[in-house]
């Protein structure tokens, strides 16, 4: 492979790179906001436990971020399928035809693959991986009850972007239940599989409805093709045909 083809390659995969990431912004914000409303929900008064309200307010942002993580998955997921089928049309008229047709609007990094659905999940996911490594890597100071000043911004920092994973952890250890933070990044699971499946989900319904579409279009054209058309005779007498007496 030349430096040309290379450039070419690490082009479109920078291309591919970038519309997934932007896909995943949305998400990513829910759940940072998922993250910081548990904070401010689990964090009011002096003493720090794990109480039942805290369980149940965990489980809606946890939710919440969900839905509305599958809301944009489902979305993105039909849009992709058109950008597809806008791809297909624009690859087969280019073996038709010399050139084939200009679509300004189709963009083949935006096309529906499999796999992307699970590739947005892993952006959306990044930071809940990062931030349970690093707190499992300074678990034993974050629990100690009187970190540094640095590691208590490090603290607050991962509760606003991923408390909905971190602060159920942190509230059990404080209560004397001793878990790991790197168990945290099973969270991630949660935004990966919600986000792959309903991406996949949102292109099926958006195909089937294109479907549905094309079978009223056929058969409505098939019963005009077939309707019994009547002769218009005018309004001379005369002109029409006399009817026989049975």
């Amino acid at each position: 492979m030349n430096a040309k083809a290379i450039k070419k390659s690490l082009k479109k995969f920078g291309r591919y790179v970038w519309e997934m990431f932007k896909s995943s912004i949305p998400s990513t914000f829910m759940f940072f906001c998922a993250g910081t409303i548990l904070l401010m929900l689990t964090m009011r008064g002096e003493t720090i436990d794990w109480t039942g309200s805290d369980v149940a307010w965990t489980v809606v942002c946890i939710v919440g971020g969900a839905a509305y993580c599958a809301l944009m998955s489902w979305a993105n997921g039909g849009s992709h399928y058109e950008m597809l089928v806008s791809g297909n049309v624009k690859r087969m008229s280019a073996e038709q035809m010399d050139g084939g047709f200009k679509m300004s609007n189709h963009k083949e990094a935006k096309e529906y693959r499999v796999w992307k659905g699970f590739a947005i999940g892993g952006f959306t996911a990044i930071f809940t991986v990062i931030l349970g490594i690093w707190f499992g890597c300074l678990q034993a100071e974050i629990d100690s009850g009187s970190p540094s000043k640095g590691v208590a911004a490090l603290m607050l920092i991962g509760f606003l972007i991923s408390g909905w994973s971190l602060i159920p952890l942190y509230l059990m250890n404080a209560t004397g239940i001793t878990i790991s933070y790197f168990i945290s990044c099973i969270f991630a699971l949660i935004p990966i599989a919600v986000t792959g499946g309903f991406y996949i989900a949102g292109a099926y319904a958006r195909r089937n409805k294109r479907l549905r579409e094309q079978m009223i279009a056929a058969k409505a054209a098939e019963a005009e093709a077939n309707k019994v058309k009547k002769i218009n005779y005018g309004g001379l007498p005369g002109t029409k045909p006399k009817k026989r007496k049975k």
